[in-house]
């Protein structure tokens, strides 16, 4: 409990010494397994932007890269966090950050649930050990509508479906509480890479840098939370790769409960 307190308390004192920086802050918000590591690597390799990990949070404060951050935003630098577990904290952000613009990164549902399932520890894959947690997180915005969906007799792809099918919902909120975010595909970014982060780039208002197209060549051998390689250029063939093999039952599962938002961004069902 203790350990839990203080976790949090550090997290407050640092969310809140950076909220004065808000006005050149930016945020990696998304679904879990959809691309926001890679994205938050490519974004640090450009030479005004310093990026801060959620996995360097819960280190004793000032976390790493604090002073690092301080220094950088002295000469100007542009801040981005990757905040997934925060993103619907809606009255903090708004209270702290209300001139931080969002990046919200999606991938194809299929390819996100693969790579859900892919991430084992000894505690299981990443829908036995999260999901639910994350499902919980966005009932004040969806409560009634899950609660409907009678959770409980649930099998774990289809948790992890209705986790996706909300998660990328979010965004909605965020823009109608006047927040800026750019939504864009993962797939996207791995198949016209420059086009892409030009379209980025233009959101956040920063100048152009060829160093977002060689960001591996900044960051020798790395291997980031969740296994992503930030060493190596991007393979255009990941972008719709299955790491585990659906059934027809289940690819039809996963269809059914992702199709609005599937739809709405031109995701076609397998």
């Amino acid at each position: 409990m203790i350990e839990q307190f203080k976790y949090h308390l550090r997290n407050l004192i640092t969310f809140r010494y950076f909220s004065t920086f808000s006005g050149n802050l930016f945020l990696i918000f998304g679904c879990q397994r959809s691309g926001t590591t890679l994205l938050l690597s490519i974004l640090n390799a450009h030479p005004q932007i310093t990026c801060v990990d959620e996995t360097e949070f819960p280190s004793p404060y000032p976390f790493p890269s604090a002073q690092r951050l301080a220094i950088n935003k002295i000469t100007n630098h542009y801040l981005c966090f990757k905040m997934l577990e925060h993103s619907h904290k809606l009255d903090f952000l708004k209270k702290f950050y209300p001139h931080a613009k969002i990046l919200w990164p999606l991938r194809n549902p299929h390819s996100t649930i693969s790579s859900m399932l892919s991430l084992v520890n000894s505690q299981g894959d990443w829908i036995d050990r999260c999901v639910i947690q994350e499902i919980e997180r966005l009932k004040p915005f969806f409560g009634q509508e899950l609660e409907n969906r009678n959770l409980s007799k649930l099998s774990k792809i289809e948790l992890a479906a209705i986790y996706w099918l909300y998660k990328n919902q979010y965004p909605t909120w965020l823009k109608n509480n006047g927040f800026q975010a750019l939504e864009f595909k993962y797939e996207e970014v791995i198949q016209n890479q420059k086009e892409m982060l030009g379209k980025i780039t233009n959101f956040l208002e920063i100048e152009w840098s060829d160093d977002l197209l060689n960001f591996y060549k900044k960051n020798p051998g790395k291997c980031l939370a969740g296994g992503t390689r930030t060493d190596r250029a991007i393979n255009t063939a990941r972008a719709n790769n299955l790491q585990a093999e659906f059934n027809s039952e289940e690819i039809q599962k996963i269809n059914s409960i992702c199709q609005p938002v599937m739809q709405k961004y031109s995701y076609t069902a397998l």
